[in-house]
């Protein structure tokens, strides 16, 4: 009996495989995923002896570029969601590279980049900027801009 229930499944999806018009292995999530861990792994790597992972580096720059947010506008301005933020902002509360404190609602909360969070940039801008140019490099410079703009209009046919 399983043994036909699982045949039947098969079948199932081989069948929707045949009628659908785009195969699968084109997935943009797929791909989009495969290539944002790919990027985020090899800056994490080249963060590391700062202290710092990727996210934690754009974390710090959002903040220390645009001054203090609340968690809902700085997720936004990280492409976050707005749950991710905290976590990713707890080690360095812990640090004391980021502090919090409440906003115009008690609820609310408010990051700003301290003394020591800014010194911790200042170290890792080199290995961020290393990193950068190799990927760059990689991929050429004008195809970094075209590609920036491919990803803004990926993200606006999402929303």
């Amino acid at each position: 009996m399983l043994h036909m229930q699982v045949y039947r499944r098969h079948v199932e999806l081989e069948r929707a495989l045949r009628r659908c018009r785009l195969h699968p292995s084109s997935c943009v999530l797929r791909h989009v995923t495969r290539t944002s861990r790919a990027i985020v792994a090899a800056f994490d790597r080249a963060l590391a002896p700062a202290r710092l992972t990727g996210h934690q580096f754009n974390l710090l720059m959002t903040l220390a570029l645009a001054g203090d947010m609340n968690v809902g506008t700085l997720a936004d301005q990280l492409g976050m969601d707005p749950t991710t933020v905290p976590r990713v902002a707890a080690p360095l509360r812990r640090e004391r590279l980021v502090a919090s404190h409440a906003g115009k609602d008690r609820r609310e909360r408010v990051l700003t980049v301290t003394a020591r969070g800014r010194r911790r940039l200042a170290a890792a801008l080199p290995l961020w900027e290393a990193q950068q140019r190799r990927v760059i490099d990689a991929l050429g410079a004008t195809a970094w801009t075209d590609t920036r703009n491919r990803l803004r209009a990926l993200r606006a046919g999402a929303a």
